[in-house]
């Protein structure tokens, strides 16, 4: 009897040690709140939220393409759970950048910030 209570429990732990950490994947409903950039225009400071009622960003992965970065958000670790969560990140950034985009699951990348060429200064997409 004490045997299969221990594998029982073991199974439970498992489970739901696989359950928590499967749930990390890639946010697609990421909304930028605010950003700043550096006087020296090299770092720019990205505020963000989710559009659903549930979940938290954890980190992000940058992929730069060209004059573009491409960023993908990922999700803290199980289901609604604020370890790890984070709201505010550092984009280093090159004098050539001009876009910068948001992973958005089947629809691709959306572009969410564009570097006006006359001014050089960045502007929210809407």
């Amino acid at each position: 009897m004490k045997k299969q209570i221990t594998v029982i429990v073991i199974l439970l732990l498992t489970v739901m040690g696989i359950l928590f950490f499967i749930t990390g994947g890639k946010r697609t409903d990421i909304i930028l709140n605010d950003y700043t950039v550096s006087e020296d225009g090299s770092i720019m400071t990205i505020n963000v939220g989710v559009a659903s009622s549930m979940g938290y960003v954890r980190t992000l992965r940058v992929k730069e393409d060209g004059d573009n970065k491409y960023i993908t958000f990922y999700q803290t670790y199980g289901i609604n759970s604020t370890i790890g969560a984070e709201n505010e990140f550092q984009i280093e950034l090159n004098p050539s950048c001009k876009g910068i985009y948001f992973y958005r699951g089947d629809a691709g990348y959306d572009l969410v910030l564009q570097k006006d060429d006359k001014t050089q200064e960045w502007q929210l997409i809407r």
